[in-house]
């Protein structure tokens, strides 16, 4: 788009490759890079979560990296087709730092949910899924919502992730199990767990400090820019 104007000038991207399904991105200007990854086609989007397509693979499940000077991009990466809904990127604020996190929802041959670590070196792109995943609850049949009756567990659904702008801490929304969780993430590829807090959940619905009922759990995660406060 014209920065002054605001009129289309045209399509950024030269060749999208094999590039149809799009969610989150960051870029990365004084490297000229940008990443993205993917969800759904418009029409599973709509109707949120269809069981059928879900155990059947059909969203998104890979990370796009793009040169921002031609225009086209570097490579896809695939995660595997059971790494179900690539959604959030999250590059180190630093830019000199060339790595950064993706949280994916699910994973459909057993229910966790993951963190994935990428990073640049020697000018290619690599990817790899941190050892410490979220993994489901297990719990009584009759105290699932109908899609879970049949795995006996409650997935932890990992639906946003956020890095502090320090690039020290990364927290993690488990919507599924209501739980939000602190890793210490000063070296990217060996994170530690520091802390987590229960809000909600399919199940458990830990409830609100003042003692109210809570329906759902933690999403959408913002840091302040001192780390001090989440929200």
């Amino acid at each position: 788009m014209d920065c002054e104007t605001f009129d289309v000038l045209g399509r950024w991207e030269i060749d999208r490759g094999p590039q149809t399904l799009h969610y989150d991105f960051w870029w990365n200007l004084p490297r000229d890079y940008m990443v993205t990854s993917e969800w759904a086609f418009a029409a599973a989007i709509r109707e949120w979560i269809v069981p059928e397509d879900l155990l059947s693979n059909k969203y998104g499940h890979r990370i796009h990296f793009w040169d921002l000077r031609p225009g086209a991009t570097f490579r896809p990466i695939d995660l595997g087709a059971n790494h179900q809904m690539a959604l959030e990127v999250r590059p180190a604020h630093d830019p000199v730092r060339e790595y950064g996190f993706l949280g994916v929802v699910v994973d459909t041959t057993n229910l966790e949910g993951s963190i994935w670590t990428w990073w640049r070196e020697g000018g290619k792109f690599h990817i790899e899924k941190d050892g410490r995943r979220s993994r489901p609850n297990l719990r009584r049949e009759d105290k699932l919502p109908p899609l879970l009756q049949g795995f006996g567990a409650v997935p932890p659904l990992v639906t946003d992730i956020d890095l502090s702008m320090d690039d020290k801490f990364l927290y993690v929304a488990c919507w599924g199990t209501g739980e939000m969780r602190q890793y210490d993430v000063a070296d990217p590829r060996k994170p530690k767990l520091a802390g987590s807090v229960r809000i909600g959940g399919i199940v458990n619905r830990t409830p609100h400090p003042n003692g109210k009922a809570y329906a759902g759990g933690p999403q959408m995660v913002e840091i302040s820019r001192d780390g001090k406060r989440v929200y």
